[in-house]
């Protein structure tokens, strides 16, 4: 599995070890955008992917997007439907749009991504909005 984040892009063979990466990242407290996919691509990150999982951690929250097949399906979380507040997060050199039921805690973020790992499938330990 790839991970690829504001930093850098490494591949992960050993689950205890992308367990270990996701962790870090994700509880550094710094704002970063990552994609975890199965196959390296020439640009780092292959849209064309079966399937590919994007974070955006924005401090303590995050957002998660889910890409399937050819981006013929695309899925947003959904954390709290009762936040009607909108945001504009500036993560790296991207400015991104989030509503704010979408949010995520950081815990809900690394399940989604340790689900991941196993299935390269849409994780179902969240609820998830077809976008």
């Amino acid at each position: 599995m790839f991970i690829n984040d504001l930093n850098r892009c490494n591949e992960y063979l050993n689950y205890e070890e992308y367990e270990q990466q996701i962790r870090q990242i994700l509880y550094a407290g710094q704002d970063n955008e990552l994609h975890l996919y199965h196959k390296e691509s020439t640009d780092g990150w292959n849209v064309d992917e079966p399937c590919t999982l994007s974070i955006l951690v924005k401090g303590q929250q995050a957002v998660v997007n889910y890409f399937s097949e050819d981006n013929v399906e695309i899925f947003a979380s959904i954390g709290d439907l009762d936040r009607e507040d909108d945001f504009r997060w500036q993560i790296g050199v991207n400015d991104y749009s989030v509503a704010g039921y979408q949010i995520l805690s950081i815990e809900k973020a690394l399940q989604c991504a340790l689900e991941f790992y196993h299935t390269q499938e849409k994780p179902t330990c969240i609820e998830w909005e077809e976008l």
